[in-house]
């Protein structure tokens, strides 16, 4: 509309100047007379093309005007005019005669009622125009709209119903947009259903790979991540400590009670462990059953006096939790503890842990024993114990070293063997105490003791005096070491006679047909037998009548404590009374000063030692060496 607007301006103003051009040449070329002139102008003007026509002759005075305007009063009262503001211009032209004097100025204005008119009615037409199309797209828009709404409301319904259990379930509504509200509600309702169920069933899984199905406590996966992250927290006063105890007697358990007893017994006491432990423990405690009869508790943000506190506790429920055995009267438990500071070695603080549980069995007690963290420990793998013991039982990488033991008067008695292991790297020598508890776990004890005794017979061979050679328990009860001893006493009798074969009062009490047997074969041979730590198992005293036995030894706690003990004193004095009745002799071991060797020669005893030399015990064994697992 404003293109033709400027369009028919552009066309009136032309308009005005041909007509003003074609007047001005009439005029020119003959009309000179006042009434050839206004002919002139009625003839222009009546075209019905121009509003104005005026021929104004010299000296400015008005001949001849003929106008639309002043036809019609000179007021143009249709708004049309005034809105679409169609006026065209005056156009003004002078005119001569043939001689080229100017003879007057002609004005002629065309008239825009026709462009007016022309421009109302083209905007009438686009208008309808636009309002068609405007009701055409609102008509189409309105269909799109419902259709897209049906296709959704549709869609939707048909996805709802999807999400139900039930395919053929009804919706609650219809398939409308109004209904659409309700299901999308029980739609909702179903996903949230649907959500809980699947979080019930992904901690139910969580629950299957971190615990352990029999005792539902933390299984070895958790409990390693749990402790890797104690570790690597580098934050002030983050250390802890780490307590393990391990059912010794859970295969024997297996063999004699049911599976399900077992398994029923290890879940009722894991199930009282778990309440004493967030009872007494910190919120980030943790016990895990880590193997089949091992188990772990973690102790993070634990100073060493509330740590033994809670591992007091567990060895006292532990005790209460004791199933009867055939063998040994109960089941017995070793338990072991260490201290661990962020970034320690997980690998060897479970190594220091897993050898102090050897030596916690070596004892034959259910005291916890502490773990090493001496800083030149002997660190090496279980894989590599093995190996370390079957080269050097091949090659004969073992030697004997002999403490002598003189009695009150200065007299002596006989020589005390321990036995060492070299390396073939030339490091130093490992003691019996160290290598002696991974044998005993190998299965391979009574190949070093058979070593041992191999080893003394030589030494008596070079020497005069009596040599002792302690036996570990575990030795015999393998059943392949008596006709290997008895067949090694045979071949050289006259060395037998001044060998000594000790063993662990435990064995009268736990292992009297072991002992029994060891009794008749040594002492046939010629051989004598001792039994050492007494006083770790009194029980042994009622069966002392039964063993040909050569001395008891006294030793570890009630030594240490005799002197201010008069229960101790009087029980002291009755064993030496009762050895003297069977002949026997009493040793002490473990003396700590002058006044505690006096009381025992008050008492009867025949010798004292301040160390004990016995490699298969608990007692002597170094705590500052340690091995790591494999």
């Amino acid at each position: 509309m404003l293109a033709a607007h400027r369009y028919l301006n552009a066309q009136l103003a032309q308009q005005g100047e041909a007509g003003v051009r074609t007047l001005a040449w009439a005029l020119s070329h003959g009309a000179g007379t006042p009434g050839e002139q206004a002919e002139l102008a009625d003839e222009l003007f009546g075209q019905g093309l121009y509003a104005l026509v005026r021929i104004t002759n010299e000296g400015n005075s008005a001949a001849i005007e003929r106008s639309a305007r002043r036809d019609t009063g000179g007021v143009d009262r249709d708004w049309r005019g005034a809105w679409l503001d169609m006026d065209a211009p005056e156009i003004t032209r002078e005119f001569t005669a043939a001689d080229g004097r100017s003879k007057g100025v002609i004005t002629v204005q065309a008239d825009a009622r026709r462009a007016r008119d022309t421009l109302w009615q083209g905007g009438i037409r686009v208008l309808g125009l636009v309002l068609a199309a405007g009701v055409f797209w609102a008509i189409f828009a309105m269909s799109l709209v419902r259709w897209i709404e049906a296709r959704t409301s549709r869609d939707i319904c048909e996805r709802v119903r999807s999400l139900a259990q039930d395919k053929d379930a009804a919706l609650t509504g219809s398939c409308e947009v109004a209904g659409v509200d309700q299901a999308l509600v029980d739609a909702q309702r179903r996903v949230a259903a649907t959500v809980e169920e699947q979080n019930a069933r992904i901690e139910s899984l969580q629950s299957e790979i971190y615990r352990d199905p029999i005792t539902r406590l933390s299984n070895r996966r958790h409990f390693v991540d749990q402790f890797r992250l104690a570790l690597a927290d580098k934050t002030a006063d983050t250390g802890g400590h780490l307590l393990m105890f391990r059912q010794r007697d859970l295969a024997q358990i297996n063999r004699h009670l049911s599976r399900a007893f077992t398994d029923q017994w290890l879940r009722s006491s894991s199930e009282r462990l778990r309440r004493l432990v967030e009872e007494f423990g910190g919120p980030a405690t943790l016990i895990a059953r880590i193997s089949g009869s091992d188990f772990a508790l973690l102790l993070p943000h634990t100073s060493a006096p509330q740590a033994s506190l809670l591992a007091e506790r567990v060895r006292r429920e532990l005790r209460s939790l004791r199933v009867p055995m055939d063998k040994y009267g109960w089941c017995r438990w070793a338990l072991a503890m260490a201290a661990y500071a962020p970034g320690d070695n997980m690998s060897d603080i479970l190594a220091r842990l897993d050898h102090a549980l050897m030596c916690a069995e070596s004892a034959d007690d259910d005291q916890v024993a502490p773990a090493s963290q001496a800083a030149d420990s002997t660190r090496i793998g279980e894989y590599s114990w093995h190996d370390a013991l079957v080269t050097a039982l091949e090659q004969h990488r073992f030697s004997l070293s002999a403490q002598p033991l003189h009695d009150l008067s200065g007299t002596l008695l006989h020589y005390e063997a321990s036995l060492t292991l070299h390396d073939i790297s030339g490091t130093d020598p490992v003691p019996a105490s160290i290598f002696m508890p991974p044998a005993v776990r190998l299965g391979l004890s009574a190949e070093c003791d058979i070593q041992a005794i191999r080893l003394g017979l030589d030494w008596l061979f070079t020497h005069d005096d009596a040599l002792t050679i302690p036996v570990s328990l575990a030795t015999l009860a393998q059943g392949s070491f008596f006709p290997r001893l008895e067949r090694m006493l045979a071949d050289r009798p006259a060395l037998t006679m001044r060998l000594i074969i000790e063993v662990d009062a435990a064995g009268l009490v736990e292992q009297g047909a072991d002992v029994r047997q060891l009794c008749d074969v040594v002492t046939s041979a010629g051989g004598r037998v001792g039994v050492s730590r007494l006083s770790q198992q009194f029980g042994a005293m009622e069966h002392l009548h039964e063993f040909p036995l050569s001395y008891v030894t006294l030793s570890g706690s009630f030594i240490t404590g005799l002197l201010h003990s008069p229960g101790s004193q009087h029980l002291a004095a009755t064993v030496v009374a009762t050895a003297m009745t069977l002949d026997m002799a009493v040793y002490a071991a473990d003396v700590p000063d002058t006044a505690t060797q006096f009381v025992l020669e008050d008492t009867g005893v025949r010798a004292i030692r301040r160390a004990v030399v016995n490699s298969a015990h608990a007692h002597d064994l170094a705590h500052d060496h340690q091995w790591v697992p494999s």
